[in-house]
């Protein structure tokens, strides 16, 4: 019953975690933004925000520092605006900004932390660095800030990182949190270029593990992606064990070996290595779902949403949570903010299946089936074959109540390699269908 749920830490005794670190407001503030691509193309986006992202990671660890998030600053991403009015907005006392300009290997990086108490600019430095380690810089860029503000940066540095291998890298997590089949396929191949450059490059290792795994789940159940996704998270884990993503790769593939208890201390392991990191959070929010522990999943998506408030799917992947146990209010909520979410991402991006197919979901659950439906219709379009777009359109219409059509997606998403038994065991938008004849049989052939 919805009154015998209590959405908050203390929802099931099974929760260990806490939740993304507390932040006291009395602290000295900053907010980091993108860097500003010169580099010839103008094709260096992804690098020149992956770069800012490492910083502004950096400087999140050092003590007594309030870094804003960076769903908050990157807004102000293309805003015609002087530093002070963003500080303003943003509500902090400093601002990190920078240029960059990358051509053939050589990097020319300009950095400056401004401040409108200051007169003038606080700190500015140019880095010039020849296919060097990446995460060096970004130490050298953070232990300076950390200094200028009388603070002390602490932890170990990272193991270096080849330049280039470092921008296929950030190609491959462009592509991976598309969740689709092609973008995941590219994914894999940047990061297997990224290893290529630089073998001893954990997070790499660690982004082809959760592309093996992927495919192993929702495209080819092949015994091939599930070795691959154990042996390429084993070897993130031998490089660097105390990088929280490896531990996250790690947990995701022993989820995808059924090897649920060492997967859920494998997410756990990487908490406690970084309590902000978002993806954590998802993908032990995804394993709970999947495995049926449908309150501990509520638990760890909304503490994804509460680290990255910008992305939709923890929102609307809630959202099914709490309708699974009755929590209709806190249901419905969450689908209008992921659907606000959703809206804007396809403005920007409106060729995004996996934006398009979760606000369909959220139409129709809101009671706007209509256009539910042609949204799904839209989804459907971008790529008719893709086994999590087909589940997804199951759900959809299983909702908008076409039971046949739902269960036609559904036997297409399995023939389409999504074999993945506990999502439709547990998964509440298909509760219409659970004593189905087709549904049954479906879940028949799961078992073969």
């Amino acid at each position: 019953m919805a009154d015998e749920w209590v959405p908050s830490n203390k929802a099931s005794s099974e929760i260990a975690w806490e939740g993304p670190k507390a932040v006291r407001e009395d602290l000295p503030s900053v907010a980091v933004m993108p860097f500003v691509d010169l580099s010839p193309e103008r094709l260096e986006g992804h690098f020149c925000e992956g770069l800012a992202e490492e910083v502004l990671q950096g400087l999140n660890k050092v003590e007594g520092l309030k870094v804003l998030s960076r769903t908050s600053s990157f807004l102000y991403k293309d805003a015609d605006l002087p530093a002070e009015e963003i500080c303003r907005r943003l509500g902090v006392q400093h601002l990190l900004v920078g240029s960059l300009r990358k051509d053939a290997g050589h990097l020319s990086l300009k950095v400056e932390l401004v401040s409108p108490a200051a007169p003038s600019l606080i700190w500015s430095e140019r880095f010039e660095r020849e296919r060097s380690d990446v995460f060096s810089l970004v130490a050298d860029i953070v232990g300076s800030i950390a200094s200028v503000l009388r603070l002390e940066a602490s932890g170990p540095r990272r193991p270096p990182v080849d330049l280039e291998a470092y921008d296929r890298y950030l190609k491959g997590r462009q592509y991976y949190f598309r969740f689709h089949r092609h973008g995941m396929r590219f994914a894999s191949q940047m990061f297997q270029e990224a290893i290529g450059l630089d073998p001893g490059f954990a997070a790499a290792w660690a982004g082809l593990a959760l592309c093996a795994a992927y495919l192993y789940i929702y495209v080819d159940r092949s015994e091939d992606h599930r070795e691959e996704a154990l042996s390429a998270s084993g070897r993130a884990l031998e490089l660097d064990p105390a990088l929280a993503e490896a531990h996250v790769s790690r947990g995701v593939a022993l989820s995808a070996a059924g090897r649920s208890e060492e997967a859920e201390a494998a997410f756990e392991a990487a908490l406690r290595l970084d309590p902000d990191l978002y993806e954590a959070y998802y993908f032990f929010a995804r394993h709970c779902f999947a495995a049926g522990k449908t309150e501990m999943a509520i638990q760890y998506f909304e503490w994804a949403a509460a680290v990255r408030p910008e992305d939709f799917q923890a929102v609307l992947l809630v959202a099914q949570a709490y309708d699974s146990l009755g929590v209709s209010d806190e249901a419905e909520a969450a689908r209008r903010r992921g659907l606000a979410l959703v809206e804007g991402r396809l403005r920007h991006v409106p060729e995004d299946a996996r934006a398009r197919y979760l606000g369909a979901n959220a139409l129709v659950a809101l009671g706007e089936r209509e256009k539910g439906l042609a949204w799904a219709r839209m989804a459907r379009s971008l790529d008719p074959e893709d086994s999590m777009l087909l589940y997804n359109l199951g759900c959809i219409h299983a909702l908008a109540g076409d039971p046949e059509e739902a269960l036609d997606c559904l036997v297409r998403a399995v023939a389409a390699g999504l074999t993945e038994k506990n999502w439709f065991l547990h998964d509440g938008d298909l509760e219409s269908l659970r004593q189905h004849p087709r549904f049954l049989e479906l879940l028949r052939t799961l078992d073969a």
